[in-house]
């Protein structure tokens, strides 16, 4: 769990895909490994973005699945970059949320 930015993030075992849509629209990152809030995510990933490049990010968790559009934060590192959630279509905002939800029991149950 990470409490310095707005929401409180938790690590979480989905699927995040994020695509390049300042570029040529392709996957940049595919991985399992992500810390998501209500507001964003942390993409663990060798090849980060540049801050401010526009994506889509799809995260997948026991065949539920949403997307959202969001610029990539000043939060850019050689392990991964964070993403600010900047529309989300109003079916995805409960998966969301009940991502987060299932991410936040299980930092619970791990007696954090």
């Amino acid at each position: 769990m990470n409490e310095r930015r707005g929401a409180t993030r938790y690590n979480f075992g989905a699927i995040a895909e994020v695509i390049d849509l300042d570029g040529r629209g392709e996957v940049v990152s595919l991985t399992r490994d992500l810390i998501i809030s209500f507001s964003g995510v942390f993409v663990k990933t060798t090849a980060p973005l540049p801050t401010g490049t526009r994506v889509r990010v799809r995260i997948t968790h026991s065949g539920a699945e949403f997307a959202a559009i969001g610029n990539v934060t000043g939060n850019v590192t050689p392990t991964g970059m964070g993403i600010v959630f900047n529309e989300i279509e109003a079916s995805d905002r409960a998966i969301r949320q009940s991502q987060v939800r299932i991410a936040q029991i299980s930092y619970k149950r791990q007696g954090r």
